[in-house]
């Protein structure tokens, strides 16, 4: 799917402690609730256990890699999912 949110209607669910490269991660930017999922990324690297990374692209800053546990993106995010 083109859309986030349909996006995020895919693949197998994974808890954040759980997340590995190559996970999808989801994100409710709209302040909204987690049925208005707006934005994803896809995991990059794991530096530590607060320390996630992941790529995205911004609509104003273009694609960026990111720290999930920024306090911006750990107060937006709203689910993970592992694509089969």
């Amino acid at each position: 799917p083109r859309i986030s949110l349909k996006q995020a209607e895919f693949g197998k669910k994974v808890e954040i402690e759980n997340l590995r490269p190559g996970d999808w991660v989801f994100f409710v930017t709209n302040k909204g609730n987690v049925a208005n999922i707006n934005h994803a990324g896809l995991v990059t690297e794991l530096r530590s256990n607060k320390e996630v990374m992941f790529i995205h692209a911004s609509s104003s800053k273009g694609i960026r890699e990111d720290n999930l546990y920024s306090p911006y993106w750990i107060s937006c995010f709203a689910k993970a999912s592992r694509p089969f």
